[in-house]
């Protein structure tokens, strides 16, 4: 399928913003693990978004970077390291910091899916619309548990966006 180039980020921007979004959200899939003995809905949602990220990155692992999409994706990993660091934090703050960062993993995902077609449209590339749908899917679960994580999630991503 053919996309009019002018309405659309180059190749290189929408390759860079798909490995943006990849590694957003399977950052914050490292940052909170459920424990390993219980199977919990959570659990398998979570897997279910892994599975997902997977098919998506084979697209991607393709093409390499730039030198300066490397450094792009530096400034704006940098950012997002920031808010990733919870150690020190209770475990409620620790976890609508997680549930913000998820938000902001969304916004990722959902900025490549409309911004970048030649890897999230047309044949072959539905993963994209599967890891958008599940990853939604715990981002709106999340935002029932922690009213206003979206605002705080938004924040996080306009700063590294």
């Amino acid at each position: 399928m053919k996309f009019p180039s002018e309405h659309y980020p180059n190749p290189g921007i929408q390759h860079t913003r798909c490995v943006l979004a990849l590694t957003a959200v399977q950052a914050c899939l490292e940052v909170f693990h459920p424990a390993a003995d219980c199977d919990t809905a959570l659990k398998r949602q979570l897997a279910k978004i892994s599975r997902w990220i997977e098919a998506c990155a084979q697209q991607t692992r393709c093409k390499k970077l730039s030198a300066g999409a490397k450094r792009d994706l530096d400034k704006r990993f940098r950012v997002l390291q920031r808010y990733m660091i919870t150690e020190d934090m209770p475990d409620e703050t620790r976890f609508r910091r997680w549930a913000a960062l998820i938000w902001a993993a969304l916004t990722f995902v959902e900025d490549a899916c409309n911004t970048c077609p030649i890897y999230t449209r047309g044949g072959g590339n539905e993963h994209w619309r599967y890891l958008r749908q599940t990853v939604n899917t715990l981002a709106e679960g999340l935002r029932t548990l922690e009213p206003g994580m979206d605002e705080d999630g938004t924040s996080i991503y306009m700063e590294a966006a």
